[in-house]
């Protein structure tokens, strides 16, 4: 082959990755856009009066890439402190979203109602809002959120496993396009498992993405249950301090 024919070979795989990775690229933008629950449970248990943690956490919706079933690589960052031993607040970036100019953060409380301390449960909610701006169309959005959470400690202490509710309230009438808003509450239930060191925590969650709708059609190739919503899988780290 001459240099110039491998010259040619050469640009033309360059091209082609420049159009995948801006495919992928794109492809994130979008699902950022259809999907703004892309997040894990902010927290699960109080954190004890006075105590910070800042956390990170990877993760999103299972879609068919080619061949491949992936989670989109949403990310954000958070920072928590406790107000009263059952009281935790919060507050997010979602570093992702960021990323394609649109400032989206969530707000909120993580409230103990119950503990049992014999059988080592106990129930929490995570009253919260969500907020977006888009500073390419200027506009603003905001959603209240709603978290119920049951938590059973396991491993001495060490570990505890949940179960729970992610519940966003669309206050809009109208969608995209102006079409009209059918889905005012967009449920999502929840299983993870958090392991804690004396500082760190490392939480995986499993979350089913807005159960109650139907996820075709669509741009993409979500992984649901029976043609409704979108898997996700979520790694979270934790650092207390």
């Amino acid at each position: 082959m001459s240099v110039r024919a491998k010259s040619r070979t050469l640009h033309s795989h360059l091209d082609y990755a420049r159009c995948d990775r801006k495919f992928f690229i794109y492809l994130i933008f979008f699902l950022g856009i259809l999907l703004q629950n892309c997040a894990p449970t902010r927290f699960v248990k109080p954190l004890a009066k006075n105590q910070n943690a800042i956390s990170a956490n990877l993760g999103g919706p299972l879609i068919h890439f080619g061949k491949a079933v992936t989670p989109i690589p949403f990310t954000s960052l958070m920072y928590g402190r406790g107000i009263t031993n059952s009281t935790t607040a919060f507050a997010s970036v979602h570093t992702t979203a960021l990323l394609f100019g649109n400032f989206q953060t969530d707000l909120g409380v993580c409230q103990r109602l119950y503990k049992h301390d014999s059988l080592k449960f106990g129930i929490t909610i995570n009253p919260a809002l969500n907020m977006i701006y888009d500073k390419w169309n200027k506009n603003f959005r905001a959603w209240p959120q709603l978290d119920v959470n049951i938590y059973k400690d396991i491993l001495k202490d060490k570990a505890f496993v949940y179960i729970g509710l992610t519940n966003w309230f669309e206050l809009s009438s109208k969608k995209a396009h102006n079409e009209v808003q059918k889905n005012h509450a967009l449920i999502n239930p929840h299983i993870g498992m958090t392991y804690n060191t004396k500082k760190w925590g490392y939480t995986l969650e499993c979350k089913f993405l807005q159960m109650n709708k139907k996820n075709i059609p669509n741009i993409v190739d979500y992984v649901g249950i029976q043609q409704r919503g979108a898997i996700g899988i979520y790694l979270n780290f934790t650092r207390r301090f």
